[in-house]
């Protein structure tokens, strides 16, 4: 390469536009490098310079320092001296533009958005009185509509919003610039996110995945694939969740982008909470937290401090999520962002009535009423109302607890506008009808928790939410209890415990399995409430409905004890009722004929109904032992142990698959359907798995 040649190429890669680019693709070390290395230009040049600058700061979180640069860069363009003809008349409109479009995205992060969108409209006005048209022109156009969509985000209003983004997109798709077309998308698919509308939402993203890996800009690539695994963590679908967050983060390391790498980390730990491997969730968060302080964002420094204290909050350590949430607050006050202090207020009245703190949580508020009357935002609205209806519900007085009811039940009927928000008013006037229900013991105030729980049902179907939807037959389970039906309340929780382990939702899972243990240990209990047509006031208080709905208000943890279950007799049975195969574990003198008699009679009353509805995992007990079943046509898998059932049935589902991938399925699929016993090779065959997993682990 000759030196010519070398001294272009050294020029072009320290030029404005190559430290765009770098920009552009998060690639924020090498920009800066540019950037604090170049030479201070003259006039016109200068400014533009400054612009790409405050590009970066954007991009950075530096939202201030944005704020502080375009008002110097007003004044200097201001100074500068009257242009000789139109064209640098021209040239200079599309500089203020330039610079409106980085002031309006810093107004916006700092919740200043009504200040930014009267520069929009500037920008806007600008962009007319251009009396010739260029292909930037329309990009500049598709930003300002961008950053007023984002505004109205902010703000809740929801169909404004997709207008902008919408008018974006169609601007976009005419100038064929697939990087906006991708983000116009992207967007979109926010709104439907915020309404919980996941299907269109994972839709709208997959979409502008397809258009950044095209255009192969990786710091855009990750951003679509956050927001994927964003998609499928609410879903409940947490290890595709984690695999989109691990390739994020892989992507962000790749191009040094410390944002999204901080970002990324947060969203891994969110996925490790719901598994309930919480010193990894913490681990993530705190790696997160040094990471946005080492780079100085502070938006992303008070977000962490919120997923450290919803954490310690769920653990119960309250005091410790009050901390957090108020560091969180004071690094929002430090921005400016209402919107956002509001949400960290709104964490910080929670806490407090966790606390028992009710002038602490009436103080806060207060605060949150102050920043609504400021802010015109249906999302900042939306959190003061439920914020005041749960402070009213700590309340003792009736007429208090009818003020609450009334918020609730007006947020439930509104148009979502950001379904978090809409699930927790649901679950609390749940919980406000179970105490009336247990003060009045009324048949219609239990068609109303039914109706409520019903509505939530929908909601998670709607969303194909499989942490809720699980949840949900969990709540079923426990009214189908209170009207004394024993075998839907069942079907319930092992419908509920099936959706839970298939998506990765082991602690969810833990916990129905749990609850139907209870159920089974209380099945006595039960017939005598149906024998002597106990009230609903009873009824409710033993399915401990209250402490489910409550649960899932506050989402503390529920402490379970781990305990291994003892292994007594493994049965495999064909569907005509005939044992094929058992055997017994530890020492057999505690198997009495009589009592394996009793475990042949209790599977054979089982048999037919296990055939009759394949693929449900069903449990019974036989004095104080639970038999386990699985069918796998035409085999019936039966487990007898003592003790917890999560790990006997994550033992049995093991048994299960690696028989089926073994050569001797095909003899148990034969044995199965003619009915007689296994061989001497084969039933060598089935000892070894077997020992592996009961005896070995």
């Amino acid at each position: 390469m000759s030196k010519e040649v070398q001294d272009d190429l050294s020029e072009r890669l320290k030029s404005r536009e190559h430290v765009d680019q770098l920009i552009t693709h998060g690639k924020l070390v090498k920009a800066l490098e540019i950037i604090e290395g170049r030479e201070k230009k003259e006039g016109i040049e200068e400014i533009r310079w400054r612009i790409v600058e405050n590009r970066y700061n954007n991009v950075k979180g530096e939202y201030e320092q944005v704020i502080e640069i375009t008002d110097e860069l007003t004044k200097e363009i201001d100074e500068i001296k009257e242009p000789i003809d139109q064209k640098e008349q021209q040239a200079r409109k599309r500089i203020w533009i330039d610079i409106l479009n980085e002031q309006v995205w810093a107004l916006q992060m700092l919740g200043r958005g009504e200040e930014g969108l009267e520069k929009i409209e500037k920008g806007i006005k600008l962009l007319e009185e251009l009396e010739e048209r260029e292909e930037k022109d329309k990009k500049r156009k598709a930003y300002l509509l961008i950053n007023k969509g984002n505004i109205y985000l902010t703000k809740g209003e929801l169909d404004q919003t997709l207008e902008c983004f919408e008018k974006s997109l169609a601007m976009s798709e005419e100038m064929g610039n697939k990087r906006l077309i991708a983000i116009s998308l992207h967007k979109i698919g926010v709104i439907y996110h915020y309404k919980g509308e996941l299907d269109q939402a994972l839709e709208c993203y997959e979409k502008s995945l397809v258009i950044r890996e095209e255009v192969g800009n990786k710091y855009e690539i990750a951003r679509s694939l956050n927001n994927i695994g964003l998609v499928y963590q609410m879903k409940g679908e947490l290890d595709r969740g984690l695999e989109y967050f691990e390739k994020c983060l892989a992507m962000s390391e790749d191009v040094e982008n410390k944002q999204e790498i901080a970002n990324s980390l947060n969203n891994i730990g969110v996925i490790y909470q719901f598994k309930g491997e919480l010193d990894h969730t913490l681990e993530c968060f705190e790696k997160s937290l040094a990471m946005s302080k080492e780079i100085g964002n502070k938006n992303l420094i008070a977000e962490t401090l919120l997923f450290i204290g919803g954490l310690h909050q769920e653990l119960g350590e309250s005091k410790v999520a009050l901390n957090s949430f108020k560091q969180s607050l004071v690094k929002y006050e430090e921005i400016g962002n209402k919107p956002y202090m509001a949400f960290s207020i709104f964490h910080l009245i929670n806490v407090s009535l966790d606390l028992e703190e009710i002038k602490q949580a009436n103080d806060y508020l207060d605060n949150l009423q102050q920043i609504n009357e400021q802010e015109e935002s249906k999302q900042v609205n939306l959190q003061s109302r439920l914020a005041e209806a749960l402070v009213l519900k700590m309340s003792k007085r009736r007429k208090n607890l009818a003020k609450a009811e009334e918020i609730l039940e007006e947020i439930i009927k509104e148009e979502i506008i950001d379904h978090k928000f809409t699930i927790q008013a649901l679950v609390n006037l749940s919980e406000l009808l179970l105490e009336e229900l247990l003060f009045t013991g009324e048949e219609e105030i239990l068609k109303e928790v039914e109706e409520k729980v019903e509505k939530l049902s929908e909601i998670a179907k709607k969303q194909q939410s499989y942490i809720l939807i699980a949840e949900s037959y969990w709540l079923k389970a426990q009214l189908a209890l209170v009207r004394l039906d024993l075998k839907e309340a069942r079907n319930f929780l092992s419908h509920a415990q099936v959706i839970a382990e298939e998506k990765g939702l082991e602690r969810l899972a833990r916990k129905i399995s749990s609850e139907h243990d209870q159920l089974l240990e209380q099945l006595d209990q039960w017939e005598e409430l149906i024998a002597k047509d106990a009230s609903i006031t009873e009824r409710v208080k033993v399915a401990n409905l209250e402490e489910l709905v409550g649960w899932m208000a506050r989402r503390r943890e529920i402490i379970i004890e781990e305990k291994e279950e003892e292994p007594i007799m493994l049965i495999l049975v064909a569907e005509s009722g005939l044992p094929i195969y058992s055997k017994q574990f530890g020492k057999t003198e505690k198997l009495q004929d009589m009592l394996i008699s009793g475990f042949l009679t209790s599977i054979n009353t089982f048999v037919q109904e296990a055939f009759h509805a394949p693929g449900m995992i069903r449990r019974i007990m036989h004095d104080e032992y639970t038999l386990s079943f699985e069918l796998i046509d035409p085999i019936l898998f039966c487990y007898v142990y003592e003790g917890q059932s999560y790990t006997a049935m994550k033992k049995l589902d093991k048994l299960i698959s690696e028989v089926y991938e073994s050569e001797v399925w095909s003899a148990l699929e034969e044995v199965g359907k003619k009915g007689y016993k296994l061989k001497t090779r084969e039933i060598t065959q089935m000892e070894g798995v077997i020992g592996e997993i009961f005896i070995t682990n």
